[in-house]
């Protein structure tokens, strides 16, 4: 099982830095992107709408 997780992490990591979001022109220099610590989950329904238009991830994590 630690194993699965494992290779699900190393997968999602490898797709998250070779920038499958397409060609926008922008660098990671001047990309204006943060990370949003959420409350609750209208908080994340707000943020998802709005951004709609551009490449999202959500990441949950859980101490469980």
């Amino acid at each position: 099982m630690i194993r699965v997780a494992v290779i699900a992490l190393l997968a999602a990591m490898a797709v998250s830095t070779t920038g499958c979001g397409g060609g926008s022109g922008k660098t990671s220099t001047t990309s204006k992107q943060r990370l949003t610590d959420l409350h609750n989950i209208s908080q994340l329904q707000t943020a998802f709408k709005t951004a709609s238009d551009q490449p999202r991830l959500i990441v949950l994590v859980s101490p469980t």
